[in-house]
């Protein structure tokens, strides 16, 4: 340290001498004049920091010019080994005592020339050191994340108040005083400072935030916590509140009707959006009112509808009118006949149809009246089919309809009985009346039409007509040859006799009805039969009952519409009209209608297109009303409680009523222990997505006069699909109890075999106890199962681990013989022990 301090002596006594301070000291002096001390004195303080900085900085500029050079080129510095001499110590000690001197006379001789420079301007604030700006996680500068403290309003130091324009003016001199903000741009925290390098690049933001953003306070993760209390909380909440003002406003503004008309039945949703209200507003007054209902249920009460819309102020009535158009007619056939002028009718021809038991001869004896042989081509002699033909006859046309005798066609019976003029109730005249006759009788008086009843079967040896006779007047209708009303005739289909006797009197019958009907209005009647063709698409047989059908009419039967295409006979021959009383075949259908509907003509396709999807529509309403749900609790009840087997079925026929016919027995057919499932129906062959249905709902296809599709033949193979099909429906009926009977589980049966005492116990090491027993009764055989009677109560059953004799393993021990028992995981046993011998039978239950 000490050689440093003479070093730095030895530098300032030759910057002294190099600067001749004496003679500057001398003509600073002479300069300063007493007008000028008083501004010396007011500057005094602010230059004193001022010129203790120069003075710092003006030193190192005069060492590196002059002595720096000099004192490296001496040797005197470098060598501090060398002891200085007395002369050189003497030449120190001035040397320091000038320094302090000299010192103290630099700060006043270094300020004075500064002084006169600064008295006329005043001196400028000195630069400060620019503060580090460091970048945050996102990319941006902290500083530009933090909202921005309110500015402090600056009041002028004269505090004189200006007027409006000259604020302006003072504030836009402000802003150009004020010194620019720091961006990124002066500084380069990516790159050296100094000329642009292609590899790096000056950061810039992407997103630089506006003036506007910067002055207004966002909405952020401080002001969700509730941290900000702040001017910027209080405008984002007069915001908000701002726009609920703004939705109140437009929810004021809807206008509610003061009325409307509605149909019945409408869901919640539709009435809620006619109203112009909310669904849950609906929802909570009906609830209020004990009924629970969610948005899409269908309300059709029309007084729960009007008193929904008092509690709106809003006045529902019930509109029908829609009703009305599609219903397009309220009126029957026969009123529509009766109301018709008189000479606009003309006769046709009655429509008969033949009813009766199965194999009672029915369809052979159409057959002789029609010269065919429609018995041959039917599967197992007996009609499965509603067949209608026209019969020229030596009495005039005869529209002929024939319905299945088989219990499961009731429904066709029921059809043919509606749309018939006289009912020919054949019955065998060697066995009498069945279950069916009976049954036929009900519809034919149901339907109110007159009854002829054929006895068939004359020719057989023991025909007997007096017992069918005293079974008709046990149904109330008593014949003419006992002195009744009702026509009988004894007649046979193999000979021919009575049959024109039978032809007489249906034409006598139709001149006492006086059938008539109006050919020049639009066509009305009734569909038979429907199926699904191949090539044709859906077919109906159809029965025009009053006015005349003509090719190219629209017409609409349920929820289904068509124009027609074509019309056929029975003999297939192509018709362009059909007058009443005519049975015909007829294409262009949009769907499949139901046997048993009505159909009627309408005046364009347009309008019957309409009408069918209105009733579409009603008919979905109808059966989501219908599905109502159950409470959870009674659910979990009946899957607790329900124990029986259920056999999914899927089912293919070729014709409506067939199938319809299929549907009904195959239902009769559940029991408690099991029941059918159906989950598929339809007209036409087997398809693949029939058989992938079956595969993956576990179900069996049943076919009825129907086959499979090539391409599904090999997908049944494939996922082992059980297929039957059946030509004869009670086949059908049959293979189905069948397969039911086959889901049910086996009963269980125990046979006792033998018994046996135990005498003695003995313990194996590796096996268990073995119980020495005596057979007291029957046989004990190995694969006999063994019960362990203690004190009169079983405490175990099991098998038979092992059965010895002495040493020797045994199959069977008689009665009378010792004998060792081991029974399987059971070592429970004691002396006085009976073990009892059975047999375990399954047997297969029955519906």
């Amino acid at each position: 340290m000490e050689k440093k301090e003479l070093k730095l002596n030895i530098k300032n006594t030759q910057i002294a001498k190099a600067i001749k301070l004496d003679s500057l000291k001398q003509k600073l002096a002479e300069k300063n004049s007493d007008a000028k001390k008083k501004k010396k004195k007011q500057a005094e303080k602010k230059v004193t920091t001022k010129a203790k900085k120069i003075e710092e900085e003006s030193l190192p500029i005069e060492e590196e010019v002059v002595p720096r050079r000099k004192a490296r080129s001496k040797s005197v510095f470098a060598e501090a080994k060398e002891e200085p001499s007395k002369e050189i110590e003497e030449e120190e000690t001035s040397i320091e005592e000038k320094k302090t001197e000299k010192v103290e006379k630099v700060e006043p001789i270094e300020v004075e020339p500064a002084t006169a420079d600064i008295t006329e301007e005043v001196p400028e604030k000195a630069p400060q050191p620019q503060e580090i700006e460091t970048l945050g996680p996102t990319g941006r500068h902290i500083k530009d994340l933090l909202p921005p403290k309110p500015a402090k309003k600056k009041e002028e130091k004269s505090g004189k108040l200006l007027p409006g324009p000259e604020k302006e003016k003072e504030k836009e001199k402000a802003k150009k005083g004020k010194p620019k903000e720091k961006t990124f741009e002066k500084e380069k925290p990516f790159a050296k400072s100094g000329p642009k390098s292609p590899r790096f690049r000056e950061y810039r933001d992407i997103k630089p935030s506006s003036p506007h953003r910067q002055q207004t306070s966002r909405f952020d993760a401080r002001d969700r916590q509730g941290l900000r209390d702040t001017e910027g909380e209080q405008r984002w909440r007069k915001r908000r509140s701002t726009k609920q003002g703004r939705t109140q406003l437009q929810e004021d503004l809807t206008i509610r009707p003061s009325s409307l008309a509605v149909r019945v039945p409408i869901s919640i949703k539709d009435l809620a959006a006619q109203m112009k209200v909310k669904a849950s507003e609906l929802i909570s007054k009906l609830f209020l009112q004990g009924i629970v209902v969610m948005i899409n249920d269908i309300l059709e009460d029309e007084t729960t509808i009007q008193l929904l819309g008092t509690e709106f102020d809003c006045e529902i009535m019930i509109d029908t009118s829609e009703e009305e158009r599609i219903r397009i007619t309220g009126k029957t056939i026969k009123e529509e006949i009766q109301e018709t002028d008189p000479a606009n009718l003309t006769m046709r021809a009655p429509v008969v149809t033949f009813m009766g038991h199965v194999d009672h001869g029915k369809t052979s004896l159409i057959d002789y009246i029609r010269k065919a042989n429609t018995v041959q081509g039917e599967a197992g002699s007996i009609t499965q089919h509603i067949g209608a033909f026209l019969c020229n006859t030596a009495v005039g046309d005869i529209s002929i309809l024939d319905t299945p005798g088989h219990e499961a066609f009731s429904a066709m019976r029921a059809r043919g009985a509606d749309a018939t003029d006289i009912v020919v109730l054949v019955i065998a005249g060697d066995e009498g009346m069945k279950a069916q006759t009976e049954e036929a009788i009900d519809h034919a008086k149901a339907a109110g039409v007159t009854i002829i009843v054929a006895v068939n079967k004359s020719d057989k040896a023991n025909f007997d007509p007096e017992n069918v006779y005293r079974q008709l007047a046990d149904h109330e209708l008593l014949p003419e040859a006992w002195g009744g009303q009702t026509i009988t005739v004894n007649c046979s289909a193999v000979t021919g006799d009575g049959v024109k006797e039978l032809l007489e009197m249906l034409a006598l019958q139709a001149e006492v009805l006086e059938l008539r009907a109006n050919p020049q209005t639009r066509a009305r009647g009734t569909v038979l039969e429907s199926e699904l063709h191949k090539g044709l698409g859906a077919v109906a047989t159809i029965l025009v009952q009053n006015g005349t059908l003509k090719q190219g009419d629209p017409l609409v039967f349920g929820e289904h519409w068509g124009r027609v295409k074509t019309m056929r006979d029975e003999f297939n021959n192509a018709l362009t009209e059909a007058p009443p009383s005519t049975p015909i075949e007829i294409t262009g259908l949009s769907g499949l209608p139901e046997a048993g509907q009505e159909f009627i003509v309408v005046s364009s396709e347009k309008e019957a297109r309409e009408i069918a999807e209105v009733r579409m529509i009603d008919k979905r309403e109808l059966s989501l009303l219908k599905r109502k749900k159950a409470p959870v609790e009674s659910l979990f009840q009946e899957a607790a409680d329900k124990t029986t087997k259920i056999l999914n079925i899927i089912l293919r026929a070729d014709v409506q009523g067939s199938l319809e016919a299929l549907k009904t027995a195959l239902q009769k057919t559940a029991s408690e222990k099991a029941e059918v499932n159906i989950i598929s129906s339809g007209i036409g062959e087997i398809s693949e997505s029939d058989v992938l249905l079956a595969a993956a709902s576990k179900a069996i296809i049943i076919g009825f006069h129907t086959s499979i599709e090539a391409h599904a033949d090999a997908l049944v193979k494939q996922h082992n699909v059980h297929v039957s099909l059946h030509d004869i429906i009670y086949h059908a009926i049959d293979d189905v109890k069948g397969l039911m009977t086959g889901l049910l589980d086996k009963i269980s049966q125990e046979t006792d075999k033998g018994k046996a005492e135990v005498r003695a116990t003995f313990k194996a090491s590796q096996l268990g106890v073995i119980a020495g027993c005596l057979v007291t009764e029957g046989t004990i055989h190995r694969n006999h199962y063994m019960r362990v009677v203690r004190e009169g109560e079983v405490i175990w059953k099991g098998g038979i681990a092992s059965l010895k004799r002495v040493k020797e393993d045994v199959r069977e021990v008689q009665k009378g013989v010792e004998c060792g028992i081991l029974l399987s995981n059971f070592n429970d046993v004691e002396e006085g022990d009976i073990l009892e011998a059975y047999e375990v039978t399954y047997i297969s239950q029955k519906l």
